[in-house]
């Protein structure tokens, strides 16, 4: 199969996951990437135009392509990329955002942390976007490229300053508090309390007892848990990060899977993850305004 074909096998979702395809962009990871690469600069310079082909796969494709090669030129791209305000850079990538971003992000990480914390701290940016950012950070950790106590000095920073403009109902203060737990967040504890105690956190995702017991399980405890849960592993095989994905089964529903793209096509703009995360933020909404008013 030559590049040529490669490529073609690639471009658009079948509703067959391209092993064969796939299996050959690897062994020709020479030749494939500079394409992979001018196919996330076009994405990203045309992203409206992108947003039209509900079965255009390759951006796709590069993105874990790109993060098994561990190809630090993708970096800036990917972070350019996802730094385009509002929904369209999840719009166009469906639930890779909320999957596997981070993933992603640590995988072609070049040693520059500031393009990620830039992500994390620009509220005009899609919060799950934010998110991953944030979670990318363990991954790092978790992989030895960075410490823990950098993790740890930087989310204290967003916990006293660098989110003092955030919104109160922002769903990145929740998701800061949830990273840190999982961290054993011994040092940010007078923090994270301060933000159930101002009303920041959604409990729907985590609850302050949940804080505790992180800490009393202690920083080797809860770092070997992290350890053996995929989502904070760096992307080394793109087959079985992508094979099972809903778009390549048939369209009869199985409750056993769990997964990503959950269209019968390729259909970027269905999230369910980001549906579900939206309804609970609007009922905590409305629990906190029923708070406020029982208040005063």
């Amino acid at each position: 199969m030559q590049l040529e074909e490669i490529l073609s096998e690639l471009e658009n979702n079948t509703g067959t996951f391209p092993r064969l395809a796939i299996e050959r962009a690897i062994e020709e990871r020479e030749a494939i990437t500079p394409v992979l690469l001018a196919t996330l600069e076009e994405c990203k310079n045309n992203l409206e135009e992108f947003f039209d082909k509900d079965a255009y796969m390759l951006h796709i494709y590069a993105l874990y392509l790109l993060a098994q090669f561990r190809e630090t030129k993708a970096y800036p791209l990917i972070i350019e990329f996802f730094s385009i305000p509002g929904d369209m850079p999840l719009d166009i990538t469906g639930d890779v955002v909320t999957e596997d971003l981070a993933k992603i992000l640590a995988s072609v990480y070049d040693g520059n942390i500031e393009p990620i914390k830039q992500l994390i701290e620009n509220a005009e940016l899609n919060e799950y976007v934010r998110d991953a950012a944030i979670q990318s950070l363990v991954v790092l950790m978790l992989q030895g490229i960075i410490t823990r106590e950098e993790v740890i000095k930087y989310y204290e920073e967003l916990f006293v300053s660098k989110l003092k403009n955030e919104p109160e109902d922002s769903y990145v203060w929740t998701h800061l508090v949830k990273n840190s737990a999982n961290i054993c967040p011994i040092e940010l504890k007078e923090h994270i309390d301060r933000a159930f105690e101002n009303d920041l956190i959604d409990l729907w995702y985590i609850r302050q007892k949940n804080v505790h017991d992180a800490i009393e399980i202690g920083v080797e405890a809860a770092l070997d848990k992290l350890r053996n849960n995929q989502r904070y592993s760096l992307i080394d095989n793109t087959i079985s990060e992508m094979e099972h994905w809903a778009c390549f089964r048939p369209k009869t529903p199985d409750k056993k899977y769990n997964l990503p793209i959950v269209s019968e096509g390729f259909n970027p703009s269905v999230n369910k993850n980001k549906d579900k995360a939206d309804k609970k933020k609007k009922m905590q909404k409305e629990s906190r305004r029923k708070n406020r008013t029982k208040k005063k």
